[in-house]
């Protein structure tokens, strides 16, 4: 009978994913919780925590419009450098009119301040394959190694390597040597923020949903589930398997940071 064989970085990697799997935290955000909620929807758009089309318990986040946002209240949330990932899970309503992309999905943003500078790093589904491959009224999950592009407020908006738009992971974001050797942080940028939303132009007739915010670092990950009233609300069955793959695949493959 073959044996199988464990080599250090597969037992180590094993061992961070249970610790973390461990520190998993499930926190459920009400309507009337002012750690999270709607700001900055200058396009006419709204936010709000509904019942519309609930997911993993009685709600989720109903964005409509032109550039919404719902965020959680500024804080210190830690280094970037010690983030791994950040996904959600989201849905474009039945009925919705998009000026852009049919398929245009929510955005799901980490708002970090390096110093004086301030900047978002966004998933949308435009980088990510989505297109063409989703279906309205459906949810669907981000995934740890999905790719951001970055948005640096009050300077050169888009962030370029050369003529080429920098899309990146949020972990090689973080990382001091990603994208070709190019630190685009300084190892004191912080997170101080998430938010979900959609972006500008998109029309008053678009209508999306989002839930099940995961912030995942190396110290642990919380899942922000958003409800419209208190309730028993079901840990999504996976939680802690996916800590648990997402702590080994970062420790197997991470890079050292400085």
């Amino acid at each position: 009978m073959s044996k199988l064989h464990f080599k250090p970085a597969m037992f180590g990697a094993l061992l961070l994913g249970a610790t973390l799997a461990a520190q998993a935290a499930v926190v459920t955000v009400l309507p009337s919780d002012a750690s999270w909620g709607t700001t900055g929807n200058s396009g006419g758009g709204s936010s709000a925590i509904t019942g519309a089309a609930p997911h993993l318990g009685n709600g989720s986040i109903e964005l409509h419009g032109d550039r919404t946002r719902f965020q959680k209240a500024a804080g210190d949330l830690g280094l970037l450098n010690d983030v791994l990932s950040l996904t959600f899970d989201w849905s474009i309503a039945m009925g919705s009119m998009s000026n852009l992309s049919p398929d245009y999905t929510p955005a799901l943003r980490l708002l970090v301040v390096d110093g004086g500078q301030f900047s978002e790093l966004i998933w949308e589904g435009a980088y990510n394959g989505t297109y063409g491959n989703t279906t309205k009224g459906q949810w669907y999950s981000t995934g740890a190694n999905d790719k951001f592009h970055r948005w640096v407020t009050g300077g050169p908006g888009q962030t370029f390597d050369g003529n080429t738009q920098v899309v990146l992971s949020i972990d090689d974001w973080a990382d001091d040597a990603s994208s070709g050797g190019n630190q685009w942080y300084s190892d004191a940028a912080r997170v101080y923020s998430i938010s979900v939303g959609a972006g500008s132009s998109v029309g008053a007739g678009y209508q999306a949903y989002a839930d099940n915010v995961t912030y995942t670092t190396t110290s642990g990950s919380t899942s922000y589930n958003f409800e419209l009233r208190a309730g028993t609300v079901p840990e999504p069955a996976s939680l802690a398997l996916v800590g648990l793959a997402l702590a080994g695949a970062a420790f197997a493959g991470r890079k050292t940071r400085r």
